[in-house]
């Protein structure tokens, strides 16, 4: 079989018939034709490598940079390799590759299902190292659907408001949030949205949205969601507001990585209507030395 070399992608038209072909050829779920997937490919938040041989497109990884509380991040959001020319270590070269362009990202991360044996030894290959705990992928498509109204709980829900609300909301959460004179600055990062819950005059939870365009869909991801203890109506009304925030951009789903252990967290995601697809380990790595030219 010819060799293989792994490169930048450039947003030619030609590429991204090239990265559809392979996606067809894999996962089938691309919803947009090429033109469409171009226009997407051209935002900042996308990163993408391919792997060429033959002259043609036979692999690609597409990376995605996010930035939410625990700071900017580098998603490798969808791996593929044309069947034929998979078990060449094209997917470990593509996934090292995207170490070596990290932008300002500090951590990368992927999700791969357990069962999934050759995207986690590629993974593996790749120096990303798994999480010990099981996540099981909630996703609540918009499409087709009417999201129900917010649950009546007693309080309201908007938009973190100042410093002096984020220092109420890092004191409810200080295990899982940064820290007061953080949670602000980082809060205002593009595309991070916070919602809060409020009760009686107090910060009662928050909800940590991050937006998301990538080569399957447009999205928020609920990175985070935090409430007073015992305070379950406040996680409801909470993950009901995320669902209205995405119908009210136009998106086309809202998804969440819940630890399977997290049974009472499970119960309320399910219960605002959001389907459990497959469990996942999550794999992060630091970033590598940028190669050089």
């Amino acid at each position: 079989m010819a060799s293989w070399r792994v490169r930048r992608y450039e947003g030619t038209l030609g590429e991204t018939r090239g990265i559809l072909a392979v996606e067809r050829a894999t996962f089938r779920e691309c919803p947009y034709r090429a033109r469409e997937l171009q226009a997407r490919l051209r935002s900042p938040q996308q990163q993408l490598l391919v792997a060429e041989a033959e002259g043609r497109i036979v692999g690609f990884v597409a990376g995605l940079h996010t930035s939410g509380l625990a700071g900017p991040r580098l998603e490798a959001d969808l791996l593929a390799v044309e069947p034929a020319w998979q078990g060449l270590g094209i997917a470990t070269a593509l996934l090292t590759s995207l170490r070596r362009r990290p932008g300002s990202a500090a951590m990368l991360r992927g999700v791969v299902r357990p069962d999934n044996v050759a995207s986690e030894r590629a993974f593996a290959r790749a120096g990303f190292r798994p999480s010990a705990a099981t996540y099981d992928l909630f996703i609540y498509r918009i499409a087709g659907l009417v999201p129900r109204p917010l649950p009546a709980w007693g309080g309201e829900i908007g938009r973190l408001a100042d410093p002096a609300e984020a220092a109420q909301l890092a004191a409810l959460a200080p295990a899982l949030l940064p820290a007061a004179d953080r949670l602000w600055p980082a809060s205002q990062a593009p595309g991070l949205t916070l919602l809060v819950a409020r009760a009686g005059g107090a910060v009662a939870g928050a909800a940590e949205l991050v937006e998301v365009h990538t080569l399957l869909y447009s999205g928020l991801w609920l990175e985070s969601l935090v409430a007073r203890p015992g305070q379950r109506r406040t996680l409801q009304a909470l993950v009901a507001a995320a669902v209205e925030e995405a119908k009210a951009r136009g998106m086309d789903e809202v998804g969440c990585l819940v630890p399977q252990e997290e049974r009472s967290l499970r119960e309320v995601i399910m219960g605002e209507g959001f389907r459990l697809l497959d469990g996942y380990r999550i794999w992060t790595a630091p970033p590598l030395p940028e190669a050089a030219p």
